[in-house]
C-alpha cells in the first residue's frame, strides 16, 4: 500500500501503468500500456461523538488537517460555534444535556429513538467510514445503524464505569460485536475492553502535538506553582490535590508556592469551599477550560503538574504537561502508570493517599534539579512514544484497510 501525508490510500498497482500482452488477430503478441483508473479516494468520515468534548475537537482537527471531510452526529447541542469555523458539518442536535453520554443505563435506552435519525444522517452524508467515539451511547447508535465499515473508539468510563449491571454489559457486547474495528488508547483500556469482546482491540494512544506543547525554560524562578488540568469531577481527585497542597503549605510555611486548577465541572463550589476551609484559598487559583493554544502558556507557568485521579483510563493532560518539560505526580491507577515512569518522569502515589502525594510534591519543590531532570525525561518519553504524527499514521492505516477491501 502507498500512504501519503494526506491519508489518501490505494493499492500501488492502481497507480502504475500496467504492461499487458494481448494477442493480435494475425497471431502475434503486442504489449500495450493500460492505465488502471484510480478508485474514489476515501475522504468522508462521519463521527458519532459529543460536539462539545475536547477530545472530539482534537480528533476532528487532526482529521481535517489530513484532508478528510468530517461530519459529526452529536447528542449534545453545541455550546459554541467552533465546528462552523473549522468547516465541520454538524448533522444533529439531539437536545440532550451536554454530558449526555454520562447517562445511566436506563436513560441510555432512550437513544433507541435516535436510530432512525442516525440512519438518515448516514444517507445524507454518505460516509466512507462511521466512527463512534464512546463505546456505550454513541457506540450503540452506530451499532444499530447497520453501517459498515464501523469503528468504535473506547474512551474510558464507557468500559470502566458504565458496565455495572447485566443490561449495560449486554449493550457493550452488542456494540463491539457490530464493530469492524475497536480502538483503545492504553493497555488498561485494552484489558477492560476484552472483557466484552473476543475481538482484538487496536491500541492507538492519543498523540501529543510536541511542536505546540514545547518545553519552557523554568530556571531561576523564586516561586513554585503546582498545576493541574482536569474536569472538576469527583473521579479526578481535585479534592485530594487541594488537601495534599494544604499539607505542603503546612510543611513549607516559608516557601512561595501556589496551586492552579484549570477546569470546570459540578464540584467547583465544593472545591472552592474546601480550599477556604483548609486556609489555602488565597493560594489556589481556579481557571476555566481554555483552548490548546492558550493552555500551553499556562503549562509553561507551572513548575510541577499533579493528577491525583481516583480512576483514569489514559492521561492526555499528563502527557501534554510532560511534553512541556514538567515533572508530574500522579495516582498509581489505570493508564496513569503507563504515561508516567515512576522516579524517572515523575512519581506515582498511592490512590487516595494524601500524605504520600504531599511528600512527593515537597520533594520536587525542594529539588529544582530533580524537577528539571524529570521534566526532560518526560519530554523525551512523549517524543519517543506519543508523537501525534504516529497517531495520525496509525488511524490512517486503519481507515485504509477498511476502504480498500
Amino acid at each position: 500500500m502507498l500512504l501519503n501525508h494526506k491519508c489518501t490510500h490505494f493499492p500501488a498497482s492502481w497507480q502504475e501503468v500496467i504492461n499487458v500482452m494481448i494477442m493480435q488477430p494475425h497471431g502475434m503478441f503486442q504489449y500495450f500500456n493500460i492505465y488502471v483508473p484510480l478508485p474514489r479516494i476515501m475522504k468522508r468520515i462521519l463521527l458519532l461523538s459529543d460536539i462539545n468534548s475536547a477530545h472530539t475537537k482534537k480528533w476532528v482537527t487532526v482529521l481535517l488537517n489530513e484532508g478528510f471531510t468530517i461530519g459529526v452526529f452529536s447528542l449534545s447541542e453545541p455550546t459554541d460555534n467552533w465546528y462552523t469555523l473549522s468547516g465541520v458539518e454538524l448533522l444533529s442536535c439531539g437536545g440532550f444535556e451536554t454530558n449526555s453520554f454520562n447517562k445511566t443505563t436506563t436513560e441510555k435506552l432512550s437513544y433507541l429513538g435516535k436510530r432512525q435519525a442516525v440512519r438518515e444522517t448516514i444517507k445524507k452524508f454518505q460516509p466512507d467510514i462511521l466512527h463512534a467515539h464512546y463505546a456505550s451511547s454513541y457506540g450503540l447508535l452506530g451499532a444499530m445503524s447497520g453501517f459498515h465499515p464501523y469503528f468504535i473508539s473506547v474512551w474510558g468510563s464507557d468500559v470502566l464505569l458504565f458496565p455495572n449491571n447485566l443490561v449495560s454489559k449486554s449493550i457493550l457486547k452488542y456494540n463491539f460485536r457490530k464493530a469492524d474495528k475497536i480502538i483503545v488508547s492504553s493497555k488498561t483500556l485494552d484489558t477492560a475492553t476484552r472483557q466484552f469482546t473476543k475481538k482484538t482491540p487496536v491500541i492507538i494512544p492519543f498523540g501529543i502535538d510536541t511542536t505546540l506543547f514545547a518545553p519552557a525554560d523554568r530556571s531561576g524562578r523564586k516561586s513554585v506553582t503546582i498545576g493541574t488540568v482536569k474536569s472538576l469531577r469527583t473521579v479526578y481527585g481535585i479534592d485530594l490535590l487541594i488537601r495534599a497542597f494544604a499539607k505542603v503549605v503546612s510543611s513549607l510555611p516559608e516557601s512561595d508556592i501556589s496551586l492552579t486548577i484549570v477546569g470546570e465541572g459540578p464540584e467547583r463550589e465544593n472545591l472552592t469551599n474546601l480550599a477556604a476551609s483548609l486556609g489555602v484559598d488565597d493560594m489556589v487559583t481556579m481557571l476555566p477550560p481554555v483552548s490548546q493554544d492558550k493552555l500551553v502558556p499556562l503549562l509553561h507557568s507551572f513548575d510541577i503538574a499533579a493528577f491525583l485521579s481516583r480512576s483514569e483510563s489514559f492521561g492526555v493532560a499528563v502527557l501534554e504537561a510532560s511534553s512541556t518539560g514538567l515533572p508530574v505526580v500522579v495516582s498509581k491507577t489505570g493508564g496513569l502508570t503507563e504515561v508516567v515512569d515512576h522516579e524517572i518522569t515523575g512519581f506515582h502515589t498511592e490512590p487516595g493517599n494524601i500524605d504520600d502525594a504531599a511528600e512527593k510534591l515537597v520533594g520536587l519543590i525542594n529539588d529544582p534539579d530533580l524537577r528539571k531532570r524529570m521534566g526532560t525525561n518526560g519530554r523525551d518519553k512523549v517524543l519517543r512514544e506519543y508523537e501525534l504524527k504516529n497517531t495520525i499514521k496509525d488511524i490512517c492505516r486503519l481507515y485504509s484497510e477498511e476502504t480498500t477491501r
